[in-house]
């Protein structure tokens, strides 16, 4: 997303993002970025319903393209939009998914970004060793390159500031002993530098990263023990954070400064940062964030020997764990209803888009979908691809069939013709109905010699078929006229050829196949 777009309030982000969305010009590739992109500040906002909606149709329009890498992006969102909605399983399925695919494809870029996000989903849950773990098993691969590609800037740069949360959190509680990684300690380093020369960008790197900078940088000064650094990185953070109009990030900054005074030791200080942080979090109802602020004002009242409010904010806490629960199962429900919602709109869609290509009587394909299938076959063919038949077909005396049995009749002769030809096409063929009595049978890849084999079988095969349990003394026959899909004849041409084949086997006196004219020499 551009400079500008972040610092914009993120509601206004989202509308010009959904206001994109109802432009008619742009590609499917570009809606389902779009979408992403609502998928993030959705995120950002705490509407979880809004972000599953996003990230569902960014997944449904990526298979559509069957755009692999596309793919690896919608099933990230997804998983994003999951693990805010604390289903962790539901989250590492969608991150298994975009790996698998990412691989499949061999998309070095869809691997990084597969592993940055999901070592920010460690980072969320504070298994601060697993977030590096994984990003040294990406560093460890020949996948790493993704990261050094021109359009991967921002997520090196999120790579480095992930390295340095979970590395510097995990240091500062103990969980991995650095001096026995010392690849994980050679990694903090260049990340380290890294994020200070992004620092020292200032105004060149967009607002919302830049905290993110802050952030990661406060947590090494802390495990350094540089107290003075790390209150001046805070107070930046808080300052920063204050003018992004993202009431949890606003409040996250607020949370890592109150840690900051407490180590410092001024707990006035701290537990004030903690009480406007709890109330960012409930404006933006996002209460693992303030159940955790909770937490952390707790412990600031008890360093205070505040030892009542510690109490009751620990009450506070456990009642706010409870509401958490309940929350994780309302949201996973809310989630799940819009995702049947999506699924169930896509079956509508899907059987609207096949209606809209069938034959209502006969169910098989009609005149569109025929000239849609024609069209490729034919452009195939002018590429240098194997060249396709075709065969115009009447059935013979159809509308004296109408005139003495009633059009119920005919509708039965109709049926009992599609399914009788069908019955004896070949697995890649087609046989579409153009209307009244006419069908047109497609037969791909097939030759000349071929198609009138084929299409004599057909002529057999109604002439031939049974038809007293439509109506007694009733027959049935069919004309066929033949011709190619070369590619050397447009559609509109190629079809007329067909159909002076079909009015010269009428000519002959019907129940008969003849080649279009051109090609009765070839």
């Amino acid at each position: 997303m551009s400079t500008r777009l972040m610092t914009l309030s993120r509601r206004t982000a989202l509308q010009e993002v959904e206001k994109k969305l109802t432009q008619s010009e742009i590609s499917a590739a570009e809606r389902t970025l779009l979408h992403r992109d609502a998928v993030y500040i959705a995120i950002d906002l705490g509407e979880a319903a809004c972000a599953m909606t996003h990230a569902l149709s960014a997944l449904e329009l990526a298979r559509a393209c069957q755009d692999g890498p596309l793919q690896v992006k919608a099933h990230v969102a997804l998983a994003l939009v999951q693990a805010e909605s604390y289903d962790d399983l539901g989250a590492s399925v969608q991150f298994a998914l975009a790996d698998e695919l990412a691989r499949e494809h061999h998309d070095d870029r869809g691997v990084a970004l597969v592993a940055v996000n999901t070592s920010h989903y460690e980072l969320e849950r504070r298994n601060y060793v697993e977030a590096v773990l994984v990003l040294i098993r990406l560093l460890r691969s020949e996948h790493v390159r993704g990261l050094a590609l021109p359009e991967s800037v921002g997520l090196l740069n999120t790579f480095h500031i992930n390295f340095v949360v979970g590395a510097a959190e995990a240091l500062l509680s103990a969980q991995i002993p650095l001096a026995e990684q010392p690849e994980a300690a050679e990694q903090l380093r260049l990340s380290v530098a890294f994020l200070r020369g992004m620092e020292r960008e200032g105004n060149d790197v967009p607002s919302l990263e830049a905290t993110a900078v802050l952030d990661a940088l406060t947590r090494y000064a802390l495990w350094q023990g540089d107290l003075k650094a790390a209150q001046q990185l805070a107070d930046e953070h808080v300052r920063l954070t204050g003018q992004a109009d993202v009431p949890v990030l606003y409040g996250r900054a607020l949370l890592d400064r109150s840690r900051v005074r407490g180590q410092i030791g001024d707990l006035e200080a701290a537990i004030d940062d903690a009480q406007q942080a709890i109330e960012h979090f409930k404006a933006a109802a996002n209460g693992l964030w303030e159940t955790r602020a909770r937490e952390t004002l707790a412990e600031a009242y008890a360093h205070a020997g505040r030892f009542e409010q510690a109490f009751e904010t620990q009450r506070a806490v456990t009642r706010g764990v409870e509401r958490l629960f309940r929350d994780y199962h309302q949201q996973r429900a809310l989630v799940g209803q819009i995702a049947q919602q999506a699924r169930e709109a896509k079956v509508h869609a899907q059987a609207m888009a096949q209606a809209a290509l069938s034959d209502p009587l006969t169910g098989i394909p009609n005149r569109t979908q025929a000239m849609q299938v024609m069209a490729r076959l034919r452009d195939r063919a002018a590429s240098g691809g194997p060249v396709s038949a075709i065969a115009l077909m009447d059935l013979d005396h159809f509308k004296r069939v109408n005139d003495l049995y009633g059009h119920i009749t005919g509708d039965a002769v109709l049926t009992e013709v599609t399914r009788l030809l069908t019955a004896e096409l070949r697995s890649d063929d087609m046989l579409a109905r153009l209307g009244g009595e006419e069908f047109v049978v497609i037969l791909t890849g097939a030759p000349l010699d071929e198609a009138v084999r084929l299409c004599e079988h057909l002529r057999d095969t109604l002439h031939r078929a049974n038809w007293e349990h439509i109506a007694p003394g009733l027959n049935m026959t069919g004309s066929f006229g033949i011709t190619v899909l070369s590619g050397e004849l447009d559609l509109t041409a190629t079809l007329q050829a067909a159909d002076h084949a079909l009015y010269a086997a009428k000519a002959v006196g019907r129940n008969a196949v003849q080649v279009a004219p051109q090609l009765q020499c070839v």
